[in-house]
């Protein structure tokens, strides 16, 4: 399981926010689960109240990846999804080596859709 941490660059309380969300997930999200900061509306940067380092710092703090991301621009929204699909499939791929020893069950592999639609999917190989 993955959870994305969103907050706006242009709104300062959104940002104060996400340390409240991790404690929550923290306190209530499984222990293994993968987490990502987001600083969204990267494009509009005239209007930005909070800095990209104090978003790095932040993640750093937590341990968790940070990007800053522009939905309406499209910038690494793709690389967002890719990064945390990525580490979870890194960490399922872990578990089942740990609980397998013997190999049975192969890796997780994540592929494309043929749509034209950004979907992803999980297959166990």
């Amino acid at each position: 399981m993955g959870i994305m941490l969103v907050y706006d660059i242009t709104n300062e309380k959104s940002f104060d926010n996400i340390r409240n969300w991790i404690r929550n997930i923290e306190e209530h999200a499984s222990s293994d689960v993968e987490r990502m900061v987001l600083g969204n509306k990267c494009d509009m940067n005239d209007k930005r109240q909070v800095s990209k380092e104090r978003g790095e710092k932040l993640a750093i703090d937590y341990g968790i990846k940070f990007l800053e991301t522009s939905a309406k621009s499209s910038i690494n929204v793709e690389e967002a999804f890719l990064t945390l699909g990525r580490d979870i499939m890194t960490r399922l791929n872990r578990k089942m080596n740990d609980n397998n020893p013997s190999g049975g069950g192969g890796p997780v592999k994540i592929t494309e859709s043929g749509s034209k639609k950004s979907f992803f999917r999980c297959l166990l190989l």
